[in-house]
């Protein structure tokens, strides 16, 4: 049966879009986690831990809201009911399959050209909706994402072909070209999950959907690393405190907040309305390295931030009206 939702209200809205900026600005700390992280663990370990960790944080908050063990698993029960197959294709695409292709290609390219390829969903989002019938002006909605994409190169990599950053552009080796594809079908992935997120979150609980799409992520990567493929279950117990910090930080404010803060704002808003202000993460992933890691930085992050906002005003004004 279809579920049936009245428009939301401007109330509504305005919440939705503080939550997805919320969940942009956790996701700023991704690349910088990771690359803390993947001194000792392997990608595949990561997407794991991430998976893991958001799924007993979020379980443990269903339960709390629930004020039981037997209410919130009651809870979780009845929601993976009602969603049925969603929140397993929310968990495979979301937890597992665009974490791992994303940490799987930062082993073939500098996170910089990474973080571009992989943060392209918004402009295939934006072609998709126009291209359907989902944008009041179309032309404007994928002028604005273009522009916006044109301004996170310009942030991960206009300081490199301007020759005044420590960013090096890698030659053209079939590696690099194999984690170009991984990084691109990664974006492609991220597409779909927005898809898919919009599909099954209306009428949900967003924390509870989102426990069970990270459970189901858990165990498709537990699976591949119990069989030794890409890392080691045992390999967790070797790492130093620093490292687990940034395991910690990767499943609560990388993945299980930011998760269900998007899923919320998507239950609410269409696609289109938000996908391009997921622009805004890759210039505070910058500032974030900048601060954390004590990464240089150069003109690029300003001539690109500007870019990013106005090409997010223009796909803004492009974008279907709710």
């Amino acid at each position: 049966m279809t579920r049936v939702h009245a428009p939301p209200d401007a109330a509504a809205r305005r919440v939705a879009f503080a939550a997805a900026i919320l969940a942009c600005l956790g996701w700023s700390s991704l690349y910088t986690a990771a690359k803390l992280a993947m001194r000792e663990v392997t990608g595949l370990m990561v997407a794991f831990d991430r998976t893991t960790v958001a799924c007993l944080v979020l379980t443990a908050i269903v339960v709390v809201r629930a004020r039981g063990l037997r209410p919130g698993v009651a809870h979780l029960v009845a929601t993976a009911r009602s969603a049925r197959w969603g929140a397993v294709e929310l968990g495979l695409v979301n937890f597992a399959g665009t974490s791992v292709l994303a940490m799987t290609a930062q082993q073939y390219l500098p996170a910089s050209v990474n973080g571009l390829v992989n943060n392209l969903a918004p402009l295939w989002l934006s072609i998709w909706a126009a291209t359907t019938g989902g944008a009041s002006r179309p032309l404007l909605l994928v002028a604005g994402s273009a522009i916006a994409a044109a301004g996170v190169g310009a942030v991960l990599l206009g300081d490199a072909v301007l020759g005044t950053g420590a960013v090096v552009l890698p030659d053209p080796t079939p590696n690099t070209w194999m984690g170009v594809a991984i990084s691109l079908a990664g974006s492609l992935l991220i597409g779909y999950q927005n898809a898919v997120a919009r599909r099954v979150m209306p009428g949900h609980d967003a924390i509870a959907i989102t426990a069970l799409g990270a459970a189901t992520g858990s165990v498709a990567t537990g699976i591949v690393l119990a069989a030794g493929i890409g890392g080691s279950l045992p390999a967790f117990v070797s790492v130093d405190t620093g490292t687990l910090l940034a395991l910690a930080w990767l499943g609560t404010v990388t993945t299980a907040f930011n998760f269900t803060l998007w899923g919320f704002a998507l239950s609410i808003l269409p696609v289109a309305r938000i996908a391009n202000l997921q622009y805004m993460v890759p210039p505070l992933g910058v500032v974030v390295g900048v601060a954390v890691l004590g990464e240089p930085v150069g003109p690029g992050l300003v001539a690109g931030a500007v870019a990013i906002l106005g090409g997010i005003i223009l796909a803004q004004r492009g974008a279907a009206r709710d």
